[in-house]
């Protein structure tokens, strides 16, 4: 692992709502800020929402209700996360389901190399951990899967692969083969290939339903009904 360049951490942290930058400063390493934010910033990508980790869900909640004081809604609760909507069109999602003692045990468990980022505050200054091939993968829009030993849906990394394909990036046919490896690890392969493909598709969900509820980089499947966007 290593650091973010100085002057892409100082940009990231500009970038924050104020009331996020504040909120980290207040708790240090408590809140963690992680994955896609980080890289769409040094990307020059418009960031989709603002993930923060915390050590346990309690956390979550205690700074999730402080955000959103004052607010005419309280958090929106899902199995994952709070989340919390800050003017003009920032996401904030304090993540419950996952938890992490500290900064490096967090960015272990992300999947690939251009997610794997983290920024948090700590002894009065704004430090940052990030894969070793962090700038060289997103430079060369590569998407290299991590293998990560974690909880998730073993489907998620796969949705998340065609979300990246579908913005431009390609991936190593090994990193493509752990991705596939992840998602029927534990089915039953010797079953009709139709009852199969069912189960895989079960697998397939978004981790954040927040990061394409339009289906953009995928369609759905074919017996799913969705609903149109207001």
């Amino acid at each position: 692992m290593r650091e973010l360049n100085p002057h892409d951490l100082l940009w990231a942290v500009r970038l924050l709502p104020k009331q996020v930058r504040n909120q980290m400063i207040t708790y240090g390493p408590r809140l963690v800020l992680g994955g896609g934010f980080v890289r769409s910033t040094v990307s020059g990508e418009k960031p989709n929402d603002i993930d923060l980790f915390t050590q346990n869900p309690e956390d979550a909640k205690l700074f999730a209700g402080e955000l959103s004081k004052g607010k005419k809604k309280p958090p929106y609760e899902t199995g994952n996360a709070l989340s919390v909507g800050l003017f003009p069109r920032h996401l904030v999602q304090y993540i419950h389901r996952w938890t992490y003692q500290t900064p490096a045990a967090l960015i272990e468990s992300f999947d690939f190399t251009i997610a794997c980022s983290a920024l948090w505050f700590e002894s009065g200054k704004w430090t940052s951990l990030i894969d070793d091939e962090f700038y060289a993968d997103l430079a060369a829009k590569r998407l290299v899967y991590r293998s990560p030993l974690r909880n998730e849906d073993a489907g998620g990394s796969l949705l998340r692969l065609l979300k990246f394909y579908q913005r431009g990036f390609r991936t190593p046919l090994d990193s493509f083969g752990a991705v596939v490896a992840r998602a029927v690890r534990g089915l039953d392969t010797n079953q009709d290939e139709r009852e199969l493909g069912k189960e895989i598709t079960l697998r397939l969900r978004e981790v954040d339903p927040a990061v394409d509820p339009d289906h953009l980089s995928h369609l759905p499947s074919s017996t799913e009904k969705v609903e149109e966007s207001e």
